[in-house]
Protein backbone atom coordinates (compact mmCIF):
# COMPACT_ATOMS: atom_id res chain seq x y z
CA UNK A 1 0.00 0.00 0.00
CA UNK A 2 3.01 2.40 0.97
CA UNK A 3 4.50 1.37 -2.39
CA UNK A 4 1.28 2.17 -4.51
CA UNK A 5 0.83 5.84 -2.73
CA UNK A 6 4.46 6.61 -3.56
CA UNK A 7 4.06 5.64 -6.93
CA UNK A 8 1.32 7.67 -7.55
CA UNK A 9 2.89 10.24 -6.03
CA UNK A 10 6.09 10.40 -8.16
CA UNK A 11 3.72 10.05 -11.32
CA UNK A 12 2.10 12.99 -10.09
CA UNK A 13 5.02 14.47 -9.29
CA UNK A 14 6.61 13.55 -12.71
CA UNK A 15 3.44 15.13 -14.72
CA UNK A 16 3.78 18.34 -12.94
CA UNK A 17 7.20 18.45 -14.76
CA UNK A 18 6.51 17.78 -18.27
CA UNK A 19 3.90 20.57 -18.09
CA UNK A 20 4.66 24.07 -20.27
CA UNK A 21 5.05 26.54 -18.36
CA UNK A 22 3.13 29.02 -20.32
CA UNK A 23 -0.24 27.13 -20.93
CA UNK A 24 0.21 24.40 -18.24
CA UNK A 25 -0.54 21.65 -20.47
CA UNK A 26 1.71 18.73 -21.51
CA UNK A 27 3.92 19.68 -23.76
CA UNK A 28 3.77 19.93 -27.30
CA UNK A 29 6.62 19.94 -29.66
CA UNK A 30 8.66 20.83 -26.86
CA UNK A 31 12.11 23.06 -27.40
CA UNK A 32 14.81 24.45 -25.39
CA UNK A 33 16.03 27.68 -24.85
CA UNK A 34 19.17 29.50 -23.86
CA UNK A 35 18.78 29.08 -20.15
CA UNK A 36 17.92 25.07 -20.15
CA UNK A 37 14.17 25.73 -19.86
CA UNK A 38 11.52 24.00 -21.98
CA UNK A 39 8.39 25.03 -23.39
CA UNK A 40 5.50 24.05 -26.25
CA UNK A 41 7.34 25.75 -29.52
CA UNK A 42 4.04 27.61 -30.46
CA UNK A 43 3.79 29.04 -26.62
CA UNK A 44 7.45 30.46 -26.38
CA UNK A 45 7.54 31.75 -29.95
CA UNK A 46 4.05 33.60 -28.88
CA UNK A 47 5.42 34.72 -25.76
CA UNK A 48 8.23 36.11 -28.21
CA UNK A 49 6.18 37.87 -30.41
CA UNK A 50 6.01 41.56 -29.76
CA UNK A 51 9.74 41.68 -28.51
CA UNK A 52 12.58 43.19 -30.64
CA UNK A 53 16.11 42.63 -29.19
CA UNK A 54 16.33 40.86 -26.39
CA UNK A 55 14.38 37.87 -25.28
CA UNK A 56 13.82 36.85 -21.42
CA UNK A 57 12.86 33.21 -20.28
CA UNK A 58 9.03 33.51 -19.14
CA UNK A 59 11.04 31.50 -15.82
CA UNK A 60 14.49 32.92 -14.71
CA UNK A 61 14.05 35.93 -16.43
CA UNK A 62 17.07 35.17 -18.23
CA UNK A 63 17.77 37.36 -21.05
CA UNK A 64 18.38 34.77 -24.77
CA UNK A 65 20.12 37.01 -26.84
CA UNK A 66 18.53 35.52 -29.98
CA UNK A 67 15.06 34.00 -30.72
CA UNK A 68 16.74 30.23 -30.70
CA UNK A 69 15.68 27.38 -29.81
CA UNK A 70 16.36 23.56 -30.18
CA UNK A 71 13.87 20.90 -30.34
CA UNK A 72 13.76 18.68 -27.34
CA UNK A 73 13.27 15.08 -29.03
CA UNK A 74 14.14 13.28 -26.32
CA UNK A 75 11.58 15.41 -23.63
CA UNK A 76 9.34 14.49 -26.37
CA UNK A 77 9.77 10.68 -25.73
CA UNK A 78 9.74 11.05 -21.80
CA UNK A 79 6.51 12.96 -22.23
CA UNK A 80 4.83 10.16 -24.34
CA UNK A 81 5.81 7.32 -22.22
CA UNK A 82 4.44 9.05 -18.96
CA UNK A 83 1.23 9.12 -20.87
CA UNK A 84 1.75 5.24 -21.00
CA UNK A 85 2.23 5.03 -17.35
CA UNK A 86 -0.89 6.92 -16.82
CA UNK A 87 -2.79 4.88 -18.70
CA UNK A 88 -1.79 1.50 -18.05
CA UNK A 89 -1.63 2.00 -13.99
CA UNK A 90 -4.68 0.89 -12.14
CA UNK A 91 -7.16 3.25 -10.27
CA UNK A 92 -6.90 1.56 -7.18
CA UNK A 93 -3.77 -0.64 -6.84
CA UNK A 94 -4.27 -1.15 -3.21
CA UNK A 95 -6.76 0.12 -0.43
CA UNK A 96 -6.14 3.49 0.61
CA UNK A 97 -3.94 4.03 4.13
CA UNK A 98 -6.20 3.96 6.83
CA UNK A 99 -4.91 6.67 9.54
CA UNK A 100 -6.16 6.77 12.49
CA UNK A 101 -7.93 9.62 15.10
CA UNK A 102 -4.78 10.75 17.57
CA UNK A 103 -7.75 11.16 20.42
CA UNK A 104 -9.34 8.16 19.87
CA UNK A 105 -7.49 5.63 17.71
CA UNK A 106 -10.55 5.15 15.25
CA UNK A 107 -10.35 4.99 11.93
CA UNK A 108 -11.11 8.47 10.10
CA UNK A 109 -14.13 7.83 8.32
CA UNK A 110 -16.10 11.15 8.80
CA UNK A 111 -15.18 14.84 7.41
CA UNK A 112 -16.34 18.05 9.56
CA UNK A 113 -17.17 20.46 6.56
CA UNK A 114 -17.22 23.56 9.23
CA UNK A 115 -13.88 22.99 10.49
CA UNK A 116 -12.58 21.13 7.29
CA UNK A 117 -11.38 18.08 9.60
CA UNK A 118 -11.39 14.75 9.31
CA UNK A 119 -13.02 12.82 12.24
CA UNK A 120 -13.98 9.55 13.78
CA UNK A 121 -16.90 8.55 14.76
CA UNK A 122 -16.12 9.24 18.27
CA UNK A 123 -15.28 12.75 17.56
CA UNK A 124 -18.86 13.81 16.75
CA UNK A 125 -19.93 13.28 19.80
CA UNK A 126 -20.96 16.67 21.75
CA UNK A 127 -19.85 19.26 22.29
CA UNK A 128 -17.10 19.03 19.58
CA UNK A 129 -18.67 19.34 15.85
CA UNK A 130 -22.32 19.43 17.49
CA UNK A 131 -24.41 20.87 14.59
CA UNK A 132 -21.84 20.45 12.34
CA UNK A 133 -22.62 19.30 8.89
CA UNK A 134 -20.33 15.87 8.81
CA UNK A 135 -19.84 13.83 5.70
CA UNK A 136 -18.76 10.15 5.10
CA UNK A 137 -14.72 10.49 4.19
CA UNK A 138 -15.23 8.94 0.39
CA UNK A 139 -18.56 11.59 -0.08
CA UNK A 140 -16.67 14.94 0.97
CA UNK A 141 -13.60 13.58 -0.93
CA UNK A 142 -15.94 13.63 -3.95
CA UNK A 143 -16.99 16.88 -3.32
CA UNK A 144 -13.82 18.48 -2.23
CA UNK A 145 -11.78 16.56 -5.32
CA UNK A 146 -14.39 18.53 -7.62
CA UNK A 147 -13.77 21.85 -5.69
CA UNK A 148 -10.05 21.13 -6.30
CA UNK A 149 -10.09 20.84 -9.71
CA UNK A 150 -12.06 23.97 -10.36
CA UNK A 151 -9.27 25.85 -9.21
CA UNK A 152 -6.81 24.49 -11.84
CA UNK A 153 -8.26 26.36 -14.68
CA UNK A 154 -8.56 29.60 -12.84
CA UNK A 155 -4.63 29.44 -11.93
CA UNK A 156 -4.34 28.68 -15.21
CA UNK A 157 -5.34 31.70 -16.43
CA UNK A 158 -3.81 34.01 -13.55
CA UNK A 159 -0.67 32.44 -15.15
CA UNK A 160 -1.86 33.41 -19.06
CA UNK A 161 -2.47 36.59 -17.70
CA UNK A 162 0.49 37.34 -15.61
CA UNK A 163 2.24 36.73 -18.29
CA UNK A 164 0.91 39.34 -20.18
CA UNK A 165 1.40 41.61 -17.97
CA UNK A 166 5.40 40.53 -17.53
CA UNK A 167 5.20 41.01 -21.23
CA UNK A 168 4.34 44.68 -21.43
CA UNK A 169 6.51 45.39 -18.02
CA UNK A 170 9.08 44.07 -20.37
CA UNK A 171 7.82 46.32 -23.17
CA UNK A 172 8.24 49.20 -20.53
CA UNK A 173 11.34 49.06 -20.08
CA UNK A 174 11.94 49.91 -23.97
CA UNK A 175 9.67 52.59 -23.95
CA UNK A 176 11.77 53.96 -20.83
CA UNK A 177 15.43 53.69 -22.89
CA UNK A 178 13.69 55.04 -26.56
CA UNK A 179 12.24 58.42 -24.08
CA UNK A 180 15.11 58.68 -22.31
CA UNK A 181 17.23 58.70 -25.84
CA UNK A 182 15.01 60.88 -27.23
CA UNK A 183 14.82 63.43 -24.24
CA UNK A 184 19.31 62.82 -24.19
CA UNK A 185 18.85 64.42 -27.63
CA UNK A 186 16.22 67.33 -27.52
CA UNK A 187 18.18 68.63 -24.51
CA UNK A 188 21.79 67.89 -26.22
CA UNK A 189 20.62 69.79 -29.14
CA UNK A 190 19.51 73.17 -26.83
CA UNK A 191 23.46 73.09 -25.66
CA UNK A 192 25.34 72.78 -29.01
CA UNK A 193 26.07 76.32 -29.65
CA UNK A 194 26.62 77.52 -26.02
CA UNK A 195 29.23 78.48 -23.77
CA UNK A 196 31.11 76.64 -21.19
CA UNK A 197 28.46 78.03 -18.11
CA UNK A 198 25.79 76.34 -19.98
CA UNK A 199 27.61 73.18 -20.86
CA UNK A 200 27.67 72.93 -16.73
CA UNK A 201 24.10 73.24 -16.61
CA UNK A 202 23.41 70.28 -19.40
CA UNK A 203 25.48 68.12 -17.55
CA UNK A 204 23.61 69.13 -14.53
CA UNK A 205 20.12 68.21 -16.36
CA UNK A 206 21.72 65.10 -17.87
CA UNK A 207 22.83 63.47 -14.69
CA UNK A 208 19.32 64.34 -12.86
CA UNK A 209 17.57 62.82 -16.37
CA UNK A 210 19.97 59.87 -15.62
CA UNK A 211 18.56 59.75 -12.36
CA UNK A 212 15.80 59.57 -12.70
CA UNK A 213 16.26 56.91 -15.74
CA UNK A 214 18.36 54.62 -13.30
CA UNK A 215 15.60 55.14 -10.11
CA UNK A 216 12.48 54.32 -12.73
CA UNK A 217 14.61 51.34 -14.62
CA UNK A 218 15.32 50.01 -10.62
CA UNK A 219 11.45 49.67 -10.21
CA UNK A 220 10.57 48.51 -13.04
CA UNK A 221 13.25 45.92 -12.84
CA UNK A 222 11.97 45.30 -9.19
CA UNK A 223 8.22 45.03 -10.66
CA UNK A 224 9.38 42.58 -12.85
CA UNK A 225 11.15 40.42 -10.52
CA UNK A 226 7.59 40.87 -8.30
CA UNK A 227 6.18 38.99 -11.62
CA UNK A 228 8.47 36.43 -11.39
CA UNK A 229 8.46 35.85 -8.57
CA UNK A 230 4.64 35.97 -8.76
CA UNK A 231 4.45 33.56 -11.19
CA UNK A 232 6.79 31.15 -9.47
CA UNK A 233 4.30 31.04 -6.81
CA UNK A 234 1.36 29.95 -9.00
CA UNK A 235 3.01 27.31 -10.81
CA UNK A 236 4.39 25.97 -7.20
CA UNK A 237 0.54 26.39 -5.99
CA UNK A 238 -0.48 24.66 -9.28
CA UNK A 239 1.79 21.62 -8.87
CA UNK A 240 0.62 21.17 -4.85
CA UNK A 241 -3.36 22.02 -6.35
CA UNK A 242 -2.13 18.92 -9.15
CA UNK A 243 -0.25 16.42 -6.65
CA UNK A 244 -3.32 17.03 -3.99
CA UNK A 245 -6.41 16.21 -6.27
CA UNK A 246 -4.80 12.89 -7.51
CA UNK A 247 -3.95 11.87 -3.61
CA UNK A 248 -6.25 9.53 -1.28
CA UNK A 249 -8.97 10.71 0.37
CA UNK A 250 -7.59 11.35 3.40
CA UNK A 251 -4.38 11.90 2.87
CA UNK A 252 -6.02 15.01 0.35
CA UNK A 253 -8.25 16.08 2.90
CA UNK A 254 -5.28 16.67 5.44
CA UNK A 255 -4.23 19.99 5.39
CA UNK A 256 -6.94 21.25 2.82
CA UNK A 257 -7.62 24.09 4.56
CA UNK A 258 -3.87 25.74 3.87
CA UNK A 259 -4.40 24.38 0.25
CA UNK A 260 -7.45 26.50 -0.10
CA UNK A 261 -6.24 29.89 1.68
CA UNK A 262 -3.43 30.05 -0.75
CA UNK A 263 -5.76 29.55 -4.12
CA UNK A 264 -8.13 32.47 -2.92
CA UNK A 265 -5.64 34.41 -1.14
CA UNK A 266 -2.81 35.02 -3.99
CA UNK A 267 -2.81 38.69 -5.58
CA UNK A 268 -0.67 39.52 -8.80
CA UNK A 269 1.64 42.82 -8.23
CA UNK A 270 0.42 45.75 -10.26
CA UNK A 271 2.22 47.26 -13.54
CA UNK A 272 4.40 49.78 -12.59
CA UNK A 273 4.05 53.01 -14.97
CA UNK A 274 6.04 55.70 -15.41
CA UNK A 275 6.16 59.52 -16.45
CA UNK A 276 9.27 61.30 -16.82
CA UNK A 277 8.95 64.36 -15.29
CA UNK A 278 10.03 67.42 -17.46
CA UNK A 279 13.33 69.51 -17.28
CA UNK A 280 14.52 73.21 -17.60
CA UNK A 281 17.00 74.81 -18.11
CA UNK A 282 18.41 78.75 -17.49
CA UNK A 283 20.33 79.67 -20.52
CA UNK A 284 22.34 83.35 -20.44
CA UNK A 285 21.04 85.62 -22.64
CA UNK A 286 24.88 86.84 -23.61
CA UNK A 287 24.72 83.74 -25.94
CA UNK A 288 24.46 84.49 -29.44
CA UNK A 289 22.09 81.20 -29.88
CA UNK A 290 19.81 83.06 -27.57
CA UNK A 291 20.43 86.52 -28.48
CA UNK A 292 18.95 84.94 -31.74
CA UNK A 293 16.00 83.47 -29.53
CA UNK A 294 14.88 86.78 -27.63
CA UNK A 295 14.87 88.34 -31.19
CA UNK A 296 12.78 85.94 -32.38
CA UNK A 297 10.14 85.69 -29.63
CA UNK A 298 10.34 89.45 -28.91
CA UNK A 299 6.37 90.87 -28.10
CA UNK A 300 5.00 94.02 -28.84
CA UNK A 301 3.36 94.83 -25.30
CA UNK A 302 0.93 97.52 -25.25
CA UNK A 303 -0.90 98.37 -21.71
CA UNK A 304 -4.53 97.69 -20.81
CA UNK A 305 -5.80 100.36 -19.45
CA UNK A 306 -9.20 99.09 -18.47
CA UNK A 307 -7.15 97.05 -15.52
CA UNK A 308 -5.02 100.43 -14.52
CA UNK A 309 -4.97 101.64 -10.97
CA UNK A 310 -7.31 105.05 -10.60
CA UNK A 311 -4.28 106.62 -9.83
CA UNK A 312 -2.46 105.68 -12.83
CA UNK A 313 -1.82 107.40 -16.05
CA UNK A 314 -1.82 105.18 -18.97
CA UNK A 315 0.26 107.07 -22.11
CA UNK A 316 -2.24 107.29 -25.48
CA UNK A 317 -0.03 104.92 -27.10
CA UNK A 318 -0.64 102.27 -24.27
CA UNK A 319 3.51 102.20 -23.70
CA UNK A 320 4.13 104.17 -20.46
CA UNK A 321 2.41 104.09 -17.24
CA UNK A 322 2.87 106.89 -14.46
CA UNK A 323 1.59 107.33 -11.00
CA UNK A 324 -0.64 110.38 -10.20
CA UNK A 325 -1.43 111.67 -6.87
CA UNK A 326 -5.01 112.66 -8.38
CA UNK A 327 -7.34 109.25 -9.06
CA UNK A 328 -8.75 109.35 -12.79
CA UNK A 329 -12.00 109.36 -14.02
CA UNK A 330 -12.32 105.72 -14.99
CA UNK A 331 -15.40 103.52 -15.66
CA UNK A 332 -16.40 100.61 -13.20
CA UNK A 333 -14.72 97.51 -13.94
CA UNK A 334 -14.14 94.21 -12.38
CA UNK A 335 -11.03 93.67 -13.90
CA UNK A 336 -9.26 97.38 -12.48
CA UNK A 337 -6.98 96.89 -9.74
CA UNK A 338 -8.40 98.55 -6.76
CA UNK A 339 -5.01 98.65 -4.42
CA UNK A 340 -1.59 97.89 -5.92
CA UNK A 341 -0.69 100.84 -8.34
CA UNK A 342 -0.58 98.25 -11.28
CA UNK A 343 -1.77 97.77 -14.79
CA UNK A 344 -1.95 94.50 -17.19
CA UNK A 345 -0.71 94.15 -20.83
CA UNK A 346 -3.34 93.87 -23.55
CA UNK A 347 -1.88 90.37 -24.66
CA UNK A 348 -2.51 87.34 -23.35
CA UNK A 349 0.10 84.28 -23.56
CA UNK A 350 -1.15 80.56 -23.26
CA UNK A 351 1.22 78.94 -24.49
CA UNK A 352 4.78 79.19 -26.53
CA UNK A 353 7.69 81.63 -26.09
CA UNK A 354 7.73 85.75 -25.69
CA UNK A 355 10.01 88.71 -24.78
CA UNK A 356 9.59 91.87 -24.50
CA UNK A 357 11.43 94.56 -21.71
CA UNK A 358 10.55 97.63 -19.64
CA UNK A 359 12.94 100.94 -18.73
CA UNK A 360 12.76 101.41 -14.89
CA UNK A 361 15.62 104.31 -15.10
CA UNK A 362 15.78 105.26 -11.71
CA UNK A 363 12.62 104.92 -10.43
CA UNK A 364 12.64 104.00 -6.49
CA UNK A 365 10.17 101.34 -6.78
CA UNK A 366 8.62 99.15 -9.22
CA UNK A 367 7.66 95.41 -10.02
CA UNK A 368 7.35 93.79 -13.40
CA UNK A 369 6.56 90.54 -14.46
CA UNK A 370 3.52 88.01 -15.21
CA UNK A 371 0.69 87.05 -13.77
CA UNK A 372 -2.47 84.70 -14.37
CA UNK A 373 -5.41 87.52 -16.48
CA UNK A 374 -7.86 86.02 -13.62
CA UNK A 375 -5.17 88.08 -10.81
CA UNK A 376 -7.49 91.42 -10.51
CA UNK A 377 -10.86 89.56 -10.16
CA UNK A 378 -9.17 86.86 -7.32
CA UNK A 379 -7.39 89.26 -5.26
CA UNK A 380 -7.00 93.30 -6.02
CA UNK A 381 -3.03 92.88 -5.88
CA UNK A 382 -0.46 90.05 -6.24
CA UNK A 383 -1.12 88.10 -3.31
CA UNK A 384 2.39 86.50 -1.97
CA UNK A 385 2.94 82.65 -1.37
CA UNK A 386 0.40 81.90 -3.45
CA UNK A 387 1.21 81.40 -7.80
CA UNK A 388 -0.46 84.12 -9.19
CA UNK A 389 1.90 86.34 -10.10
CA UNK A 390 5.52 85.88 -10.97
CA UNK A 391 7.84 88.96 -10.78
CA UNK A 392 10.68 90.46 -9.98
CA UNK A 393 10.39 93.81 -7.40
CA UNK A 394 12.67 97.29 -6.03
CA UNK A 395 11.15 98.13 -2.90
CA UNK A 396 12.32 99.63 -0.13
CA UNK A 397 16.02 100.09 -2.19
CA UNK A 398 15.75 95.88 -1.83
CA UNK A 399 15.33 93.49 -5.01
CA UNK A 400 13.17 90.89 -4.72
CA UNK A 401 11.76 87.85 -6.62
CA UNK A 402 8.00 87.44 -6.06
CA UNK A 403 6.65 83.96 -7.22
CA UNK A 404 4.94 81.33 -4.51
CA UNK A 405 7.35 82.80 -1.97
CA UNK A 406 9.64 86.14 -1.81
CA UNK A 407 13.54 85.43 -2.98
CA UNK A 408 15.78 88.06 -2.03
CA UNK A 409 17.96 89.18 -5.01
CA UNK A 410 21.44 90.62 -4.85
CA UNK A 411 22.52 92.34 -8.39
CA UNK A 412 25.74 93.79 -9.18
CA UNK A 413 24.54 96.25 -10.92
CA UNK A 414 21.18 98.35 -10.56
CA UNK A 415 19.18 97.33 -13.95
CA UNK A 416 18.19 100.19 -15.96
CA UNK A 417 15.48 98.18 -18.00
CA UNK A 418 14.64 94.38 -17.10
CA UNK A 419 14.35 91.72 -20.39
CA UNK A 420 10.81 89.26 -19.10
CA UNK A 421 11.59 85.97 -21.11
CA UNK A 422 8.45 83.24 -20.80
CA UNK A 423 8.56 79.91 -22.04
CA UNK A 424 4.51 78.72 -21.15
CA UNK A 425 5.10 75.20 -21.96
CA UNK A 426 8.37 74.90 -20.32
CA UNK A 427 6.82 76.44 -17.12
CA UNK A 428 9.89 79.04 -16.75
CA UNK A 429 9.74 83.08 -16.60
CA UNK A 430 13.06 84.69 -16.83
CA UNK A 431 14.69 88.18 -16.03
CA UNK A 432 17.45 89.58 -17.71
CA UNK A 433 19.41 93.28 -16.24
CA UNK A 434 19.60 94.98 -19.88
CA UNK A 435 22.14 96.92 -18.61
CA UNK A 436 24.80 93.76 -19.67
CA UNK A 437 22.23 91.25 -20.80
CA UNK A 438 22.78 89.49 -17.19
CA UNK A 439 20.67 87.10 -15.58
CA UNK A 440 18.59 87.85 -13.00
CA UNK A 441 16.32 85.29 -11.79
CA UNK A 442 14.20 82.46 -13.04
CA UNK A 443 11.05 81.02 -11.63
CA UNK A 444 10.02 77.30 -13.21
CA UNK A 445 6.61 76.31 -12.36
CA UNK A 446 3.49 74.34 -14.37
CA UNK A 447 1.27 77.15 -15.79
CA UNK A 448 -2.57 75.84 -17.25
CA UNK A 449 -4.04 79.53 -17.03
CA UNK A 450 -3.84 82.40 -19.32
CA UNK A 451 -0.69 85.12 -18.24
CA UNK A 452 -0.33 88.21 -18.96
CA UNK A 453 2.38 91.20 -18.85
CA UNK A 454 2.04 92.91 -15.07
CA UNK A 455 3.47 96.14 -14.09
CA UNK A 456 3.29 98.16 -11.33
CA UNK A 457 4.57 101.60 -10.73
CA UNK A 458 4.72 102.00 -6.84
CA UNK A 459 3.50 105.12 -5.37
CA UNK A 460 6.57 107.38 -6.98
CA UNK A 461 6.03 109.56 -10.16
CA UNK A 462 8.78 108.46 -12.79
CA UNK A 463 7.51 106.68 -15.54
CA UNK A 464 7.72 102.65 -16.33
CA UNK A 465 7.84 102.51 -19.89
CA UNK A 466 7.73 99.49 -22.47
CA UNK A 467 10.65 99.69 -24.92
CA UNK A 468 9.57 99.25 -28.43
CA UNK A 469 12.07 96.90 -30.48
CA UNK A 470 15.64 98.38 -29.79
CA UNK A 471 14.72 102.03 -28.25
CA UNK A 472 16.60 100.93 -25.14
CA UNK A 473 20.53 101.22 -24.55
CA UNK A 474 21.90 100.24 -21.47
Amino acid sequence: MQGAMETEAVLAGLQAEVNCPICLDELRDPVTIECGHNFCRSCIQQSWADLRDRFPCPVCRHRCQERHVRSNTQLGRMIDITKLLQITRSKKEEQEDRRLCEKHNQALTLFCEEDLELLCSLCTQPPDHEGHQVRPVDEAAAHHRQKLSSYIEPLKKQVADIQKLVTTQDRKLLELREKVQNRRRKLASEFEHLTQSVEREQEAVLSRLAEEEKNIQQKLSANTTAFADHISSLNSLLKVVAEKSVMSDVKMLTGIRSVFHSCESLKPPAVYWFQLRREGCCLPPQCSALQKIVRKFREEVTLDAETAHPNLLVSKDKKSVTFVRKKQRVSRNPKRFAVDPAVLGSEGFDGGRHYWEVQVDDKPEWAVGVCKSSLTRERKHPPPGHNRCWAIQLQNGDYVARGSATTALVLKEKPRGIGIYLDYELGQVSFYNLNDMSHIHSFMDKFSDVLKPYFSTGYDPKPLTICAERDYEG
